[in-house]
C-alpha cells in the first residue's frame, strides 16, 4: 500500500506542475524545467545531517543519494554551525563559507576525494524524446575547505536509476552528456559558476544523476591552497532540464566589462554544444566559429557580437570590453627655488579612476620614500603642485618621482628626476603645503617631539608625541574645511605655531 500511495504522489505532483505551468502560460509557447525542486528547497523535515548506518540520512524532497556516503544536505533552517550552518558550515572537515545561489538551500558533493565522489539523482517530470534536442545547466561552487579544485563536473541522464557502490569505493563511470565547454577545472570559491550545455536524446532518459564520473586518474585538478582536506568539494545549486522544442535559448556573450589597458577579458559563456555560432570583432571581423566563449586582449574598447542557432531558433548577442588607458604623465619637472624648497610640477593626461599622486624622494635613486600626497582631479585636463622642503642631511643629489595610485591599488610610475643641491640653512621649522587638502609635512632642524592641530576653540584634535625625527608628514583627510592651528614642539624647546587653512 505504501509504494502505491508514493506513486500516486509522486504523479499527481507531475500532475500539478503541469496544470499550474498550462494555465498561467496558456497563449504562449511552453518553457518549464523538468525538475521538482530544483534549487533544493522543499524538505520534509529540516535537515540534520544524521547518519543512518553510514548514510546522511537529510535530503531535499523528490532527489535520491544514490552512494553509500551520499551528499551533504544545508539549508538555512538548519542554524547549526559551524557544521551544518548557512552560511557557515563544515563541509569537507573544515569551515566554509557560502551563501545561496537563490532560496535558503544547496547541497554539498564530493567531485574529487580519495577516490571516491558524491552523487545526487532525480527522477524527471518526463522522459525524452529520442532525436530532440535538451538544454541542462547548475551551478557549482568550491568549498573553500578544498585543497583542490577539479574539472568533470557533469550531468548525466539514464533511462533508469543508477547506483555507486561508494562502501567498496567503487564509482559510477559513464560518460555524462553535459561538461561545460572545454571541461575547464572549476576554482572559483567566491561565485557560483554554472555548468550548461545541449545534446541530442537517444530517447527513454527519465533520470539526472550530478557528480564527477570519471575515476581519480582521469581527472584534472589544480592546487588552490596548500591546506585543506584532500579533495574537491563543491556546493551545488539550481538545476534546471530544458525542452528545446519549447524554449529559444539565448544567445550569451557575457556582461560588458572594464579593464586596463594589457589586461585579458573573457567573453562569451562555456554553454557546450550550440549548433552553431559566429563571433564578430566591432560587428565586422569574424573572430571565432567554434567556441562560445573564449579570452580576448583588445588594445582599445572594442565591442563583440555572438550570432548563434540552437535547434533552429537564431538569436544573437553583444558585450562591450572597454579599455582604459593607462595613465599619462605628459609633463614632471622638479625646481629648485633658491635652494630651500623644490617644486614638483606634473600634468597627466588619461586619469581615469586615480585615487591620489604620492610624492617620493630618494638619495640613492633605488630606496624612495613618500613625502607627500594629492588628491587625484580625474579631469581631462590636470595639473599639479607639490613643495618639498629637504632636510639638511639630505642634501647633494636628490631624487624625486611620482606614484600615482588606482582605487583599485593599482600603481603607475612617472619619470625620476634628479637635483644636485648646495649646503643652506632652513628656518628652523617648516610647515608647508598651506593650504592642504589630504596631508601637512613637517620639517626642522630639530628632532620633533611632538605635533598639536588645534581647532578655532582652542581644541587640540590630534596629538602625535615622543616623535624624534625631523621629518613628519601627518593625514588630515578626516577633518572639515576651515582654519586650524598647527603647534610643533622641538627637542631644543622651541615652540613654533602657525595658522594652516584645510579646503
Amino acid at each position: 500500500m505504501a509504494t502505491i500511495f508514493f506513486n500516486i504522489t509522486k504523479h499527481f505532483k507531475k500532475v500539478l506542475c503541469y496544470v499550474s505551468f498550462i494555465s498561467v502560460f496558456a497563449n504562449i509557447k511552453a518553457q518549464t524545467n523538468l525538475l521538482l525542486n530544483p534549487s533544493f528547497e522543499q524538505y520534509t523535515t529540516c535537515p540534520n545531517n544524521t547518519h543512518i548506518q553510514g548514510i546522511l540520512n537529510s535530503k531535499p524532497d523528490d532527489w535520491y543519494k544514490p552512494d553509500y556516503r551520499g551528499a551533504v544536505y544545508l539549508n538555512i533552517c538548519q542554524n547549526l554551525p559551524p557544521n551544518f550552518g548557512i552560511p557557515y558550515n563544515g563541509f569537507g572537515g573544515k569551515p566554509s563559507y557560502q551563501y545561496p545561489r537563490t532560496g535558503d538551500a544547496y547541497l554539498g558533493l564530493d567531485y574529487l576525494n580519495s577516490g571516491y565522489q558524491n552523487y545526487i539523482q532525480i527522477e524527471l517530470l518526463d522522459s525524452f524524446t529520442k532525436y530532440k534536442k535538451y538544454y541542462a545547466e547548475y551551478y557549482v561552487n568550491l568549498s573553500n575547505a578544498s585543497k583542490y579544485g577539479c574539472n568533470n563536473i557533469g550531468m548525466l541522464f539514464t533511462n533508469n536509476m543508477v547506483y555507486a557502490d561508494t562502501i567498496n569505493k567503487s564509482l559510477l563511470l559513464a560518460n555524462p552528456q553535459i561538461l561545460s565547454y572545454g571541461n575547464p577545472i572549476v576554482t572559483d570559491t567566491l561565485g557560483w559558476v554554472k555548468i550548461s550545455g545541449i545534446f541530442t536524446a537517444q530517447g527513454g532518459e527519465q533520470y539526472l544523476t550530478l557528480g564527477n564520473f570519471k575515476s581519480q586518474a582521469n581527472t584534472q585538478t589544480k592546487n588552490i591552497q596548500p591546506t585543506g582536506y584532500d579533495g574537491s568539494g563543491y556546493y551545488v545549486d539550481d538545476v534546471a532540464v530544458y525542452n528545446l522544442d519549447s524554449l529559444c535559448l539565448k544567445a550569451d556573450a557575457g556582461n560588458d566589462i572594464t579593464i586596463q589597458q594589457g589586461d585579458s577579458a573573457f567573453i562569451g559563456s562555456y554553454t557546450n554544444g550550440i549548433d552553431s555560432l559566429l563571433w564578430l570583432e566591432n560587428g565586422i571581423t569574424k573572430r571565432d566559429s567554434t567556441r562560445p566563449g573564449f579570452y580576448v586582449h583588445p588594445s582599445s574598447t572594442t565591442f563583440y557580437v555572438l550570432h548563434q542557432t540552437v535547434n533552429g531558433c537564431f538569436s544573437s548577442d553583444t558585450v562591450f570590453v572597454n579599455v582604459l588607458l593607462p595613465l599619462n604623465f605628459i609633463k614632471y619637472n622638479v625646481i629648485s627655488r633658491n635652494e630651500k624648497s623644490i617644486e614638483n610640477i606634473w600634468t597627466t593626461a588619461n586619469e581615469i579612476n586615480v585615487s591620489h599622486f604620492n610624492i617620493q624622494r630618494s638619495t640613492d635613486s633605488k630606496d624612495f620614500i613618500t613625502i607627500g600626497k594629492v588628491a587625484a582631479q580625474n579631469k581631462i585636463s590636470n595639473e599639479y603642485t607639490f613643495y618639498d622642503l629637504p632636510p639638511v642631511e639630505g642634501l647633494g643629489v636628490v631624487y624625486y618621482r611620482i606614484e600615482s595610485i588606482d582605487f583599485d591599488g593599482r600603481k603607475q610610475y612617472s619619470i625620476t628626476r634628479t637635483l644636485n643641491l648646495k649646503p643652506q640653512t632652513l628656518n628652523s621649522v617648516v610647515i608647508f603645503p598651506n593650504p592642504a587638502t589630504i596631508a601637512i609635512n613637517i620639517t626642522s632642524q630639530q628632532n620633533i617631539q611632538q605635533i598639536k592641530l588645534i581647532n578655532q576653540l582652542g581644541q587640540t584634535l590630534k596629538q602625535l608625541n615622543n616623535i624624534n625625527t625631523k621629518y613628519r608628514t601627518i593625514d588630515i583627510e578626516q577633518f572639515s574645511k576651515g582654519i586650524y592651528v598647527i603647534q610643533i614642539t622641538t627637542s631644543n624647546g622651541e615652540i613654533k605655531t602657525q595658522k594652516i587653512v584645510l579646503y
